[in-house]
């Protein structure tokens, strides 16, 4: 009996001992499991946001009212200048440059940057910058305060637009209502949007658009004045003749207008537009014959005018001065000068392909500018026929200058421009020259080249 009890003791005993490693078996398991599941949270990468100091200040309130979004870390922006600058980029140019602001948001490990720009004294203008080769992702307007700072009505919008953009939103989150079933031509699912009703976001919807167009009727003209020092040269070569004409250099003017009047109306033809360029240069001449006696004064006309239709990819919602245009149209070009019987008047009308390219360079407020004008056909209409009966007129011309903006929407403007025109004539044509000393030109070959300096002032409106 004692030896049975002994025995089954010892079996209680084992079976306890079983029993208890199991459970610290299961044990140790299950706080594996938590600890791997704290681990999985842990590692699972926040969504890295910095909010640009606003111009007026406010940033803190931005950064108030979107730092409990769940998953989201913001950075201050002081941070942010640190990770610029280490990088050894341009704090005030880097949220304009996308090839800058890549580096700094790769580098960094920033999801998105929150630019903040004064739009006008009553609205700034927020972007949404994302890290995929930092692009604007959503773009819309805020309310500033009396003083200019932000205000938590506008930090509420930036919120409201950020949770949309992560689609964090609460009620976006939440799960559907059970419904009963019922036909499917009565079931209508609800949109928990109580803040967001529908009927607000389509009046915002409109504000934005017509906050749209009344930014583009402020950006929609530019107009220029330049005062301008030319110089024509005119040569005609014949097998048996020559004709040469040097104006050397004479003063003028020159006025241009670049109009975008669709977009006031319709935003999406915001790159439909027109332009004109008057150019007029004058001057006078004395006639004298062998002996250098006088014969007669000679007033000079050097008349442009061109005009057509312009393309811009350049959006007037851009902070940056940039442009880039194309345009088409025609060109009127008259030489007048006082009858005489030794220089003849000319006149003609091309056609024009165009474009010009604005880049900024070094400074936001200084830039280049280069542009290419082709005519590939004109046509004679007064002059020609002094040195053919028939011709082929062709040619083309370009300018380099410099822009300066010295205030908002205003600009200094200088640079050299030249126009080259070649003209092949075919057959005779009528006499040049007085009745003593006629000369006859045939088969020749015509060259027109005006040159110049410019320097003047550009606005935009």
């Amino acid at each position: 009996m004692a030896l049975s009890r002994f025995l089954a003791r010892r079996d209680e005993n084992m079976a306890v001992k079983s029993m208890s490693r199991v459970v610290s078996i299961m044990a140790f398991l299950a706080l594996s499991a938590i600890a791997a599941t704290a681990v999985a949270d842990d590692e699972k990468t926040p969504f890295r946001v910095v909010v640009i100091e606003a111009p007026g200040g406010g940033t803190e309130v931005v950064e108030a009212a979107i730092e409990d979004i769940p998953n989201l870390e913001v950075r201050s922006y002081d941070w942010f200048v640190e990770q610029v600058q280490a990088r050894a980029f341009n704090i005030n140019r880097v949220v304009d440059t996308p090839s800058d602001l890549v580096w700094v948001m790769d580098g960094s490990k920033i999801d998105l940057v929150i630019d903040i720009k004064e739009e006008s004294a009553e609205d700034f203008q927020i972007r949404f910058i994302v890290a995929d080769g930092a692009q604007t992702e959503r773009e819309f307007l805020a309310d500033r305060g009396h003083d200019g700072a932000m205000r938590r009505g506008g930090a509420a919008l930036v919120r409201f637009e950020l949770e949309d953009h992560l689609q964090v939103r609460p009620e976006l989150l939440a799960p559907a209502p059970e419904v009963d079933e019922e036909p499917e031509e009565d079931v209508r699912p609800e949109r928990a949007v109580d803040e967001a009703d529908p009927e607000a976001m389509r009046r915002r919807a409109a504000q934005d658009r017509e906050d749209l167009k009344e930014r583009l009727s402020r950006d929609w003209i530019w107009l220029r004045a330049h005062g301008r020092w030319f110089q024509k040269d005119f040569s005609v070569a014949a097998r048996d003749a020559v004709f040469t004409y040097r104006s050397g250099g004479f003063f003028g003017f020159e006025l241009d207008a670049e109009i975008f009047p669709f977009g006031m109306n319709n935003p999406d033809m915001t790159e439909a537009g027109f332009y004109a360029t008057y150019n007029h240069g004058f001057y006078g001449l004395v006639e004298t014959n062998e002996e250098g006696e006088a014969l007669q004064e000679m007033s000079v006309n050097n008349l442009t005018i061109e005009g057509g239709a312009l393309y811009r990819l350049d959006s007037p919602l851009e902070e940056s001065n940039r442009q880039l245009r194309f345009k088409i149209g025609a060109r009127y070009d008259v030489f007048s000068i006082t009858d005489n019987v030794s220089i003849p008047s000319t006149a003609l009308v091309s056609f024009i392909l165009g474009t010009r390219l604005v880049l900024p360079v070094f400074l936001d407020e200084f830039a280049v500018t280069a542009s290419l004008d082709i005519a590939p056909g004109a046509l004679f209409i007064e002059g020609a026929q002094f040195f053919g009966r028939e011709s082929f007129t062709y040619g083309f011309g370009s300018e380099l200058g410099i822009l300066y903006e010295v205030f908002d929407n205003g600009f200094l403007s200088a640079g050299y421009s030249f126009r080259l025109l070649r003209t092949d004539f075919s057959g005779d044509g009528e006499p040049l020259g007085g009745e003593d000393n006629p000369v006859v030109f045939s088969e020749s070959e015509a060259f027109d080249l005006n040159q110049g300096l410019r320097a003047g002032f550009v606005y935009q409106y």
